[in-house]
């Protein structure tokens, strides 16, 4: 019995250190190229990333920053009412906002969401886009979910 389970914690043993969630090579100069698992979550803040800068700094002053909490909602919106279809995403974040200039470091939790419109419906696309530029992204709404600025004992 006791070889049986020492047999089996050694396999799961060998199992958790041979998970790998990443790739690492060393370059001949010495410097580390990795390869990380990223989510989808994460590229989708960093491509709305100076969207979102901007209008943090528009809603909240220059010396807010903020960081990155969860993707609230994603949904794809089509409009068939029109004489010709249209389609477009309408995704929300959280976020978390702070002032470290202010006392206390005050912190607040936003909703973002803006409206995406990569002018291709499931990859089929309306006109010729050769970059994100054409991208048309527009702020829908922003709304102060919770604000710290009285607890003081956080």
């Amino acid at each position: 019995m006791n070889k049986i389970l020492l047999t089996f914690a050694f396999i799961i043993l060998i199992g958790a250190f041979s998970t790998n969630f990443g790739k690492a090579m060393v370059h001949p100069s010495g410097k580390v190229k990795k390869e990380i698992y990223a989510s989808s979550d994460e590229l989708l803040v960093d491509v709305l990333n100076p969207y979102i800068t901007k209008i943090v700094r528009e809603e909240c002053g220059e010396n807010v920053r903020w960081t990155f909490e969860r993707v609230q909602n994603l949904k794809l919106l089509v409009d068939h009412t029109g004489s010709k279809s249209k389609s477009w995403y309408e995704v929300s974040l959280m976020i978390n906002t702070t002032n470290s200039e202010n006392e206390g470091n005050v912190w607040g939790i936003d909703v973002v969401t803006f409206n995406i419109d990569p002018k291709s419906y499931l990859g089929i696309t309306e006109v010729k886009r050769e970059n994100l530029e054409d991208v048309f992204i527009e702020l829908k709404e922003y709304v102060h979910i919770h604000d710290h600025k009285l607890e003081k004992n956080l």
